[in-house]
């Protein structure tokens, strides 16, 4: 295997600039030295530094370079970071083929966020034709990742029939899913679903819980519903 020695070749090329004596000088320094020890996640987490020049001379082509190295050892994250730049031209020339290519990879190697922006990316058509199929089963995989944004928007979509066939039951359990990852709005829209008993069985005692529980990890508006004042928990 030949990506480990280039990986390590890249991070003495960028050690070789001698940083700024400062106290994030030498944390950009110490993340580099992981990086040549072969641990990719240090990779993924200097390269936005060595790409704006925060703590270390800027050289985005190298941080690019590290971001793909450690894409190619099979780090999803760095496979998520650098689609990411692609795919909104930053530190890079914007290239939205080669962005979805590096979201698949990293969806393949179980990074949750790869597949979110996967999933995002065959929703809106960008670089690709727009496929609703494809755009759920990225979510659904982003979910299972935990990923709790593609939960509640997978669960938007089957509540709703966006695109997919509706399948209220599995939406309900998506929403359920998104507000255990602390998703207020999950828990707002699940909330919602058990109070009017819109596909499942109408149950307020659950409603309120949900709203509760949507209130205290920061919703302000679920605070104001009508259920939890009439309750007297709203503010």
């Amino acid at each position: 295997m030949t990506a480990r020695p280039t990986l390590l070749l890249a991070a003495i090329t960028v050690l070789s600039a001698a940083p700024p004596p400062s106290l994030l000088a030498q944390e950009t320094t110490a993340l580099l030295s992981s990086c040549l020890s072969g641990e990719t996640a240090t990779c993924v987490l200097v390269a936005p530094r060595l790409a704006s020049g925060n703590g270390i001379d800027a050289d985005p082509e190298r941080a690019a370079r590290l971001l793909l190295l450690a894409c190619d050892l099979e780090n999803g994250s760095g496979c998520a970071e650098l689609g990411r730049w692609y795919s909104r031209g930053l530190h890079v020339n914007s290239d939205a083929s080669r962005a979805i290519g590096l979201f698949r990879r990293g969806c393949e190697v179980g990074d949750g966020g790869a597949c979110n922006e996967a999933s995002l990316v065959y929703e809106a058509g960008t670089s690709v034709v727009p496929n609703m199929g494809s755009a759920a089963s990225y979510a659904d995989r982003a979910c299972a990742l935990d990923a709790r944004q593609a939960c509640f928007r997978l669960a938007e979509w089957l509540e709703r029939g966006t695109g997919i066939s509706p399948d209220a039951g599995r939406a309900a359990g998506l929403y359920q899913k998104a507000c255990d990852l602390e998703d207020a709005n999950a828990c707002v829209r699940l909330g919602g679903i058990f109070e009017a008993g819109r596909g499942v069985d109408r149950n307020e005692v659950r409603a309120l819980a949900l709203y509760r529980r949507a209130c205290r990890i920061g919703n302000a508006a679920a605070c104001r519903l009508p259920l939890l004042l009439r309750e007297g928990i709203g503010p």
